[in-house]
């Protein structure tokens, strides 16, 4: 499920004022400028923007930084953080994401409570409002293509977090007791604590492999049946839709 795409050439000069050598981003990240070559190395983070000799990064290389330290402090290691955030790749939007997200911080903070007890929007030290989760956050952002507005659309992802979690615990602890036993040899050993972490952080990825392609499938097949029954409205019950038409995603 890790999203793979090139590291973009970055080629725009950041202001002054957001330019940070390796040194200026580890002290303001809080992080050790080894760490930071760490990310880079896995392509993590985005390279720095070379002036001459010298290599600076900029706000979007800090906000990256928060992303992935908010998933470390909920226990994520590398390698899962790398499947959810994907490696970094080109986004010219992100200051208009980063503009929005600060608007909705102050304008709506209960819906920004809402999205940050699912882990799609966290808090940075200063209490800016940054992204955790940039492709749940930009799935709901699409539904504007759709005719529904920004608002609604957030409040919408927040509530079908809610609901699934309330309905999903059981059904994902039933699955993963289900797999566990089937991967389970007779008398096999546990092994170290080393090959358990990095098990478990595959076993993780793929059990979250299997929901979300099941889940697109039962979306697929139900979903636009229904919307179109609904977007028809009571006056065009004899609405048709055409099978062929359907969406294949693989």
């Amino acid at each position: 499920m890790t999203a793979t795409a090139s590291t973009p050439d970055r080629t725009t000069i950041p202001p002054a004022g957001e330019r940070y050598t390796i040194e200026e981003l580890a002290r303001r990240v809080g992080m050790s400028a080894r760490n930071v070559r760490a990310h880079q190395a896995r392509r993590l983070l985005a390279p720095p923007i070379r002036v001459g000799r010298t290599a600076y990064y900029d706000a979007g290389h800090v906000r990256r930084i928060e992303s992935i330290k908010a998933l470390q402090r909920q226990g994520f290691n590398l390698v899962a953080i790398d499947a959810i955030l994907g490696t970094q790749s080109a986004d010219p939007d992100t200051d208009q994401l980063a503009t929005l997200l600060q608007r909705l911080g102050l304008d709506h903070p209960a819906l920004v409570y809402a999205l940050m007890q699912h882990g799609v929007v966290g808090r940075a030290d200063d209490g800016t409002v940054r992204t955790v989760r940039p492709r749940a956050l930009r799935s709901a952002l699409e539904l504007r293509r759709g005719g529904v507005p920004t608002l609604p659309s957030l409040q919408i992802l927040a509530d079908v977090l809610d609901a699934l979690r309330d309905r999903t615990d059981d059904l994902v602890r039933s699955t993963c007791r289900r797999l566990v036993d089937a991967r389970r040899a007779p008398g096999e050993s546990g092994g170290t604590w080393e090959q358990l972490e990095q098990d478990t952080v595959v076993f993780t990825q793929c059990l979250v492999g299997l929901f979300t392609e099941a889940f697109r499938l039962t979306v697929e097949n139900h979903g636009r049946a229904a919307a179109a029954d609904l977007m028809a409205g009571p006056d065009d019950l004899d609405f048709d839709l055409d099978e062929s038409e359907l969406v294949d995603n693989g």
